[in-house]
């Protein structure tokens, strides 16, 4: 009897145990808090940050609603880090020369890169006056921008690819891409893709020899514009017509919505500060939101 009693005993203790080690760590992940707004914009397509405390957002200005064309209305705004106005229109039509439909903008090397429908053009990040066309070969509907600190990465939602351009040599390659590929960013060697189109996310190969891969989510998004990679392998994607931003775990398969925001379009990101920037293309507003780690 005894016996018996010390083995029930030793059983109750190990299920005890078990129990006590099934119980799942809890793990960290992102939330976004708006800080500021700013209204005031026409037709915000694009933010990107210097890292130096100037934000510029490219406006589209469109003539009747028409988002690809050649009418010379268009400009660039450059704000302040807190999301307040430097200046409304700081370089294009009204301030100098034409820039017509500016969605996408990268900067590198000093320079801030700007897709105009066709044709890519720059500028000094410190002076307006210095806008001049790059000499990149024309596209058909270039759409964004993104650098590995290197190399310039367009994507032509026309063509379905990612033309690779060191602005150095002026060597051009085409990177296979997705069909309506539209956001596009370089992270740790390694390129992501989204595409408005086919609703989805993908890898694609910097060196151009594979062709993109699916993340496989196509049934979770709606138009997906832009897309940002923070540091712990996360993805930042906004969703233009499901009207929220969403965060994806670096798993690839964790998924779930960080933002509720009206037309989110290609966002921008501060990794110093961890700062959000979003342009609501159909408001004519860009929101900060400040990205914290919770557990």
């Amino acid at each position: 009897m005894n016996i018996q009693l010390t083995l029930l005993f030793s059983i109750m203790i190990i299920a005890f145990s078990g129990c006590l080690t099934t119980t799942a760590p809890t793990t960290a992940t992102w939330q976004a808090t708006e800080v500021s707004s700013q209204d005031g914009f026409t037709v915000p397509e694009c933010a990107v940050t210097d890292g130096a405390g100037n934000v510029f957002v490219s406006n589209i200005d469109p003539v009747e609603d028409v988002y690809w064309d050649d009418d010379g209305s268009g400009f660039i705004s450059k704000l302040n880090e807190d999301g307040t106005f430097g200046s409304l229109v700081w370089a294009g039509a009204r301030g100098n020369s034409p820039i017509h439909s500016p969605k996408g903008m990268s900067i590198l090397d000093g320079w801030l890169y700007a897709n105009d429908i066709t044709r890519v053009r720059r500028c000094k990040v410190d002076d307006p006056n210095t806008l001049e066309d790059t000499g990149i070969s024309v596209g058909t509907k270039y759409n964004d921008l993104a650098t590995d600190g290197t190399h310039l990465y367009i994507s032509d939602m026309g063509k379905g690819i990612v033309l690779k351009v060191d602005t150095k040599t002026g060597d051009e390659q085409e990177i296979p891409a997705p069909e309506g590929v539209n956001g596009v960013t370089a992270h740790d060697g390694k390129l992501y893709a989204v595409s408005w189109t086919q609703h989805e996310v993908y890898e694609l190969d910097p060196k151009g020899e594979a062709g993109p891969v699916s993340f496989g989510l196509a049934d979770k998004f709606t138009n997906l514009d832009g897309i940002e990679v923070l540091d712990d392998g996360s993805f930042i994607i906004s969703d233009f017509k499901g009207n929220k931003v969403d965060l994806l775990e670096a798993d690839r398969k964790t998924l779930r919505t960080l933002i509720e925001i009206e037309s989110p379009a290609d966002i921008g990101i501060d990794r110093q500060k961890n700062l959000l920037y979003v342009p609501q293309f159909k408001k004519d507003k860009v929101v900060v939101f400040e990205l914290q780690k919770q557990q």
